[in-house]
């Protein structure tokens, strides 16, 4: 029966191998350790534990991206809102809570289209009227 087995060299995953255990063969490098979980190249290993590594750090240029599909995203929630109170208004059908509701949504559009999106992570997004 064949075994997964870590190879682990000064306390990091250098490899992970399916190994009979009877056959003769020894890693170049590191030691086996057997695998009865997750774990994976660049994981580490202490005291009978594997530990994934930390998730990569974003770039500033993803981060960024993801400010403006986020920003794209609030401008459509926004844009969904204001229509029907403004065609509501326009068509002098809107309650006095309609046009106050009108104007927050409105607010709430320019504060969000003057979001300086280069500034990830570091960005306030505005919150949205309560409806």
């Amino acid at each position: 029966m064949n075994d997964v087995y870590a190879v682990v060299d000064n306390n990091v995953v250098i490899n992970v191998i399916i190994w009979d255990g009877i056959s003769e063969w020894k890693p170049e490098a590191g030691n086996l350790v057997p695998l009865n979980g997750d774990a994976g190249i660049g994981w580490s290993y202490s005291d009978g534990v594997f530990t994934a590594p930390p998730p990569p750090e974003r770039s500033h240029n993803a981060l960024v991206a993801e400010a403006e599909l986020q920003k794209s995203a609030l401008l459509t929630v926004a844009n969904n809102a204001i229509a029907p109170l403004q065609d509501a208004v326009d068509l002098e059908m809107a309650t006095d809570d309609e046009q106050t509701l009108l104007l927050a949504w409105k607010k709430y559009r320019v504060l969000l289209s003057r979001i300086d999106t280069s500034a990830a992570p570091d960005i306030e997004w505005p919150t949205p009227p309560a409806e």
